[in-house]
């Protein structure tokens, strides 16, 4: 019986040449995708039903409050010391509002009815559409019938030190302007620990 050196051999008895391998790996990166996939709309649905995201403007402190209810997304007017703002649109200096006799803001007014007009206008374009269709898949009450309008909500993140009088002119102007809910922006604080 022949002795030979340990190796793959043909049909001869003589042993192949080794062959060059090349090494691959195979990486199934669908799992991984499908995973950022899901974390990704659950990031976003999670922000977009919670409104959690706040644009809050460095120079304004928040008042601070232990009872709060969740924001929805709306219109942003920022009461900051210097300026006033509406969804980061220059409205008017602080001091002037504060210094003035009439309690009606010209300018936050006009903007305020024309956001109004733009939601309202949005809403009817998209509202048909959106109606139709859902109307044959629902049955029953539609529970946000009477919710008021996003366009018609807005949300006032006043800085804790600015006075209650000048607060008070821009709650006067915007429900002038057809505002039907004011919310107020505040710091959650820590729930006190029970049994204290």
């Amino acid at each position: 019986m022949p002795i030979h050196v340990p190796g793959h051999r043909n049909r001869s008895g003589r042993q192949k040449k080794p062959v060059k391998r090349n090494a691959v790996a195979v990486l199934s990166l669908t799992a991984m995708v499908d995973m950022f996939t899901v974390l990704t709309v659950f990031l976003l649905q999670n922000y977009a039903s919670t409104g959690e995201v706040i644009a809050l403007p460095k120079e304004v402190k928040l008042p601070e409050a232990h009872t709060v209810k969740e924001l929805k997304p709306s219109n942003v007017v920022v009461i900051a010391p210097d300026k006033i703002m509406l969804n980061s649109e220059f409205i008017a200096e602080f001091r002037t509002v504060k210094e003035q006799n009439d309690w009606e803001v010209e300018l936050l007014k006009s903007r305020v009815i024309k956001l109004i007009e733009e939601g309202r206008i949005a809403e009817s374009n998209l509202g048909n559409k959106v109606r139709k269709a859902i109307e044959g898949a629902k049955s029953g009450d539609d529970p946000d019938a009477n919710e008021i309008p996003q366009y018609k909500k807005i949300t006032i993140q006043a800085d804790k030190k600015v006075d209650f009088l000048t607060v008070k002119k821009i709650m006067y102007t915007v429900t002038e302007a057809g505002i039907a809910e004011i919310n107020f922006a505040v710091i959650k604080l820590p729930d006190p620990p029970k049994g204290s």
